[in-house]
């Protein structure tokens, strides 16, 4: 039986703003950062340095996240995408925990290579927050009952675009935040989490994006979600809506931004770094119209910043001032879709045709990164970006769940 777009009530949300080292909690990880403290494998194939796969019920471009000992990845299948999924398989075996079904009441037509399950379920630690191209919002708690259920589509039934939407929920004190931006019904939402309800709706404009909310905090202050739209960005507060700040400028509509050590690097006007206040005032630091992030979004660490053009070329600039330090090309075939993690002085990239690397970054300024191991895994497309706990590295295709770990002797 097909699920009602109504909100189901059946407990009281507690929240929490802290994951553990093992944990991965969201789209990129901890402010989005797409950066681990682990150390992984740098080489490994189909048997090599896999700790299991696991076959999923649908296929996906979501990413997985890492809660409580559990990985939560999301599926879509059947005919026209409209069957979804949210899967939990235990970290240590692959063993499947639980899978709970819905069916979409929202539109589910997707790019043939995407699919509905695109945006990148969240969690605050309690509780898993499931977000669906059709528009499709749910709360499940760590064993996978059914905490509350919206279809969005229901109050805003032209939300959708004509390649799916991909945008991942964000959530902090108890808000979860949707953003929902297209050529049809376009809006942002705040919602309680503790049952589903809107807590404040803001109108945008009208044009198709697929950059994620952020979620920007300062010590003693209320937290803000940065959001996205081509022509700017701005900054509201989480619990109210509130524009705190607002940047005119042209802003990627893919690539997402990056929240490190109290800067954010945003892809607007190429890219801007800047360093935030408590009261929400942004102050520029740099800007460089030559870093333009293609599908990925950029990755800062320690003194650099990555990202991978169109012709997948990874290029290194200054985090201090954004100006560029080296050029390697790393990917051969269809360039990288996913923003790929970095651990232990490596970055590990994905590519749609099966392809993956390791590329040994250099601790010298001006020195080029190294790929120091590909493998192409057979029949498998990679779209959703890894997720690194307990010095492992979680990737989806849209087949399978995949553990990479070093091998133990």
């Amino acid at each position: 039986m097909k699920l009602t777009p109504f909100i189901f009530l059946m407990a009281i949300l507690v929240t929490s703003n802290l994951a553990t080292a093992d944990d991965w909690w969201q789209f990129r990880g901890a402010g989005g950062s797409s950066v681990a403290d682990a150390t992984l494998p740098t080489v490994f194939d189909d048997d090599k340095n896999v700790a299991w796969k696991t076959e999923m019920p649908g296929k996906g471009a979501s990413s997985p996240i890492v809660v409580d000992g559990k990985v939560i990845v999301t599926c879509s299948g059947g005919e026209g995408q409209d069957q979804l999924f949210a899967v939990a398989i235990d970290q240590a075996t692959g063993k499947k925990l639980w899978t709970q079904k819905f069916w979409a009441t929202g539109r589910c037509f997707v790019h043939s290579l995407s699919a509905n399950a695109a945006p990148t379920p969240v969690t605050d630690g309690k509780h898993i927050y499931v977000f669906y191209s059709s528009n499709d919002l749910a709360c499940l708690d760590l064993d996978g009952n059914l905490i509350w259920y919206r279809g969005l589509a229901v109050d805003f039934p032209k939300a959708g675009n004509d390649v799916g939407m991909a945008s991942s929920p964000a959530v902090v004190d108890g808000v979860v935040v949707v953003q929902v931006e297209c050529q049809g019904d376009s809006f942002a939402m705040g919602l309680d989490g503790a049952n589903g309800k809107t807590i404040w709706t803001q109108e945008r404009p009208k044009e198709g994006i697929w950059t994620s909310p952020l979620i920007v905090e300062s010590e003693g202050k209320s937290p803000m979600v940065l959001l996205q739209s081509k022509d700017s960005f701005e900054l509201l507060d989480v619990k109210t809506g509130e524009q705190k700040f607002k940047a005119d400028g042209k802003v990627s509509s893919i690539s997402s931004p990056a929240f490190v050590d109290g800067k954010l690097y945003v892809p607007i006007n190429g890219t801007t770094a800047y360093s935030v206040a408590g009261n929400g005032e942004l102050k520029q630091e740099w800007n460089s119209e030559k870093i333009r992030p293609s599908s990925m979004s950029s990755i800062v660490h320690g003194a650099s910043l990555y990202t991978l053009n169109g012709a997948g070329a990874l290029l290194t600039y200054s985090a201090t001032d954004g100006s560029e330090q080296s050029k390697i090309r790393v990917i051969s075939g269809k360039a990288a879709w996913a923003t790929p993690v970095v651990a232990n002085g490596h970055m590990y990239l994905f590519a749609p045709e099966g392809q993956s690397y390791v590329v040994k970054l250099s601790e010298v300024e001006g020195e080029k990164a190294e790929v120091v191991h590909e493998h192409v895994f057979e029949d498998e497309v990679f779209l959703g970006s890894p997720a690194v706990a307990d010095n492992a590295l979680f990737v989806r295709s849209d087949k399978f769940v995949w553990k990479i770990a070093s091998e133990k002797e």
